[in-house]
């Protein structure tokens, strides 16, 4: 791991966990140097990645400043995180209600997904999400049963993923994302709170374990005025 990726972990690992609050000043860069060890421009690069993230925010000629963190903006599109994680601070209140589970079986898309035949079956699992009192999210997901042989009301309105971890010694490694902004739809429209607002902004997901098994295919819906994605791109010159 480079030097400026840990001086950036370290200290994104002390805002989630609270060690640094928000509005709290960090140490001066020349602070920050003698701490870690590096040189000026290692922790400008880790200060510059956590601005970037969301974590802080520079102030001109002052320390840069911890900002406080939404629970639902900005999400970064390279971490996989449970709601939990996200609001390790409990910052806000949160509720997550189990809406429908059962199972299915021979749905040509989840055959095509999945790439099995008629005979697997899947967990079907349809949960809102409530943050502060609002139903701002509502999630689809689909489990190969093979790999997810159960799951109760208890286990998935508390943490699906703190389970198969935990209970099921999963390891859980990557997903790949795609974001649309669209009409809701019925179902959505029935379980969400949507206020004015006519459409949502959707991410279909696939996740795959380490040994790269795809073990779950959904998507989350939110309401557009509590969900921002964030993420670091880089400039590639041929």
């Amino acid at each position: 791991m480079s030097k400026y990726k840990k001086v950036y972990n370290d200290i994104k690992n002390k805002i989630r966990s609270g060690i640094l609050g928000a509005n709290q000043e960090l140490a001066s860069e020349g602070e920050l140097m003698q701490e870690y060890g590096f040189s000026k421009d290692t922790i400008r690069k880790a200060l510059f990645l956590l601005e970037m993230d969301g974590y802080i925010q520079k102030q001109q000629g002052r320390n840069s400043i911890v900002l406080a963190r939404d629970l639902t903006k900005p999400q970064m599109l390279s971490e996989i995180k449970t709601v939990g994680e996200l609001n390790r601070g409990l910052t806000h209140q949160v509720k997550t209600t189990l809406t429908s589970l059962y199972i299915v079986q021979g749905e040509p898309e989840l055959m095509r997904i999945f790439n099995v035949n008629d005979q697997i079956d899947f967990y079907r699992i349809g949960r809102t999400r409530a943050i502060n009192g609002e139903n701002v999210e509502y999630e689809i997901s689909y489990f190969d049963r093979r790999i997810v042989p159960f799951i109760s009301r208890d286990i998935a309105e508390h943490s699906i993923y703190h389970y198969l971890e935990s209970e099921l010694g999963l390891k859980i490694s990557h997903s790949q994302r795609e974001i649309s902004f669209r009409y809701a739809n019925d179902e959505e429209k029935n379980t969400m709170d949507l206020g004015e607002y006519e459409m949502v902004v959707n991410v279909t997901s696939t996740t795959y374990l380490s040994d790269g098994s795809l073990f779950q295919y959904g998507s989350i819906s939110y309401r557009p005025d509590k969900i921002t994605f964030a993420s670091t791109a880089k400039r590639h010159v041929e």
